[in-house]
Parts: C-alpha cells; structure tokens; sequence
C-alpha cells in the first residue's frame, strides 16, 4: 500500500467524521431554535425567570433564536461552515459557563428556560451534555481546519490566481 493510498482512506475517514459531527450540531441546533420558535412564549418567560436582569432577558429573547438560526445556516452552507462552527462554539461555551457557575452555586434557586429533551435533565446531566456539544463543535472546527486544503492533485494555492498557474505550467 503506498502513501496515497493511507493518505486517502485518513482524509476519508476525517471528512465521514466532520460529516457526523456537523450532522449532530445539526440536530441540536434546528431542535431548540424550531422548540424556542414554536412555543416563544414559554421560552420568553423561562428567559426572564432567569437571575439576570429584564432588560438582559429581552436581549436574549431576541438575540438567542436568531443566533441559533443563523449556527443552523452557518452549519449547512459549506461557505459559511466555519463561522456556523465557530458560532456553535461561541454559544455552547456561554450556555455551559452559565450552568457552571450555576452548579457552583452562584444562585439560590435556578429555574431552567430550556425546552425539549433538555428540560428533562437535571443542571448535572444539562452541563455534560452541553460540555459534549462544546467538545463537537471545537472537534468538528479542528476537522474542517484540517481538511479545508487538503484536495490531493488540486494545485490552487490561497492568493494566487488560477490564471498565474495556467502561465506558470505552459
């Protein structure tokens, strides 16, 4: 088996994985935008149940969907991958910082906002399966960094005219 060849099946098997792994943010993401879209009210409230201020909760009201949406179209155009990865990073490291210090106990009492399959969870299994997102999405950025230049025979380098590398091979 020559180098190619092991370098082909690796390269394979990295853009299967990035594949999943965009797949699962897919999941997470479209489930709690559509969950927030479609019982708005019930999301507004858990929001300004939350200890933080009103004027902070209306921000968020507005602010989370459309953040949620715009990781959703981030993660399914191919252009805009790595800011929709980058977005999903941003979002899951403030939702689990916000249920750390939760956990260590920066407040009393700690009514949960989320919807679907997530209210179910206690503020434990809430912060692992958040902490599990996080680690997708920074996986799932290391992937696409490393597969964005790695198309074998494809000789287009970034900043150099395609034109310039036609002269260049005649």
């Amino acid at each position: 088996m020559d180098l190619s060849t092991t370098y082909q099946r690796q390269l394979k098997r990295k853009q299967i994985t990035f594949n999943i792994i965009v797949i699962l943010l897919l999941l997470l993401w479209v489930a709690v935008s559509i969950d927030k879209l479609l019982d708005f009210a019930a999301f507004k409230d858990g929001i300004l149940r939350q200890p933080f201020s009103d004027s902070l909760g209306y921000i968020l009201i507005y602010t989370l969907p459309a953040l949620e949406l715009i990781t959703v179209l981030g993660l399914v155009t191919e252009k805009f991958r790595k800011p929709g990865l980058v977005l999903s990073m941003v979002l899951m490291t403030a939702f689990t910082a916000y249920i750390a210090v939760a956990l260590l106990g920066a407040w009393e009492e700690l009514p949960c906002g989320c919807g679907s399959i997530i209210s179910g969870m206690n503020w434990t299994q809430h912060f692992f399966f958040n902490l599990f997102f996080l680690m997708l999405s920074g996986w799932g950025y290391y992937l696409w960094y490393k597969l964005r230049g790695s198309d074998i025979g494809n000789e287009t380098t970034e900043g150099v005219s395609a034109k310039r590398l036609i002269k260049n091979i005649e």
